[in-house]
């Protein structure tokens, strides 16, 4: 597995959180939308620390990870997301083999 993260502070100007908040939605469906896209998680952090907010964007390969954080379509969600405040890190990720397979009830 591999993961486009996104670091971020969450905008806190009244005006940009509203445009924030208008603009979410679209951009996580646009994120699943590029070739290759299986998930997205959102995270953020409980005792206010920056970055406050940590997104993955989940791929079944490295390279598909990799062209997704290239592409035009991921240029235009972080280019909006920088129009609202919200200055994001992007890193491509990958599983590491050590990790153990989740626990299943």
């Amino acid at each position: 597995m591999a993961y486009v993260m996104f670091q971020y502070d969450r905008p806190t100007d009244s005006h940009r959180w509203n445009k924030y908040n208008q603009h979410v939605r679209d951009w996580v469906t646009q994120l699943l939308h590029l070739p290759g896209a299986m998930s997205f998680m959102a995270y953020r952090t409980s005792d206010e620390a920056s970055p406050d907010t940590f997104t993955m964007l989940e791929f079944r390969t490295v390279e598909e990870a990799r062209k997704a954080a290239a592409s035009e379509h991921m240029k235009t969600v972080l280019q909006e997301l920088r129009s609202v405040g919200a200055v994001t890190k992007v890193l491509v990720l990958e599983r590491s083999p050590f990790t153990p397979e989740p626990i299943r009830a």
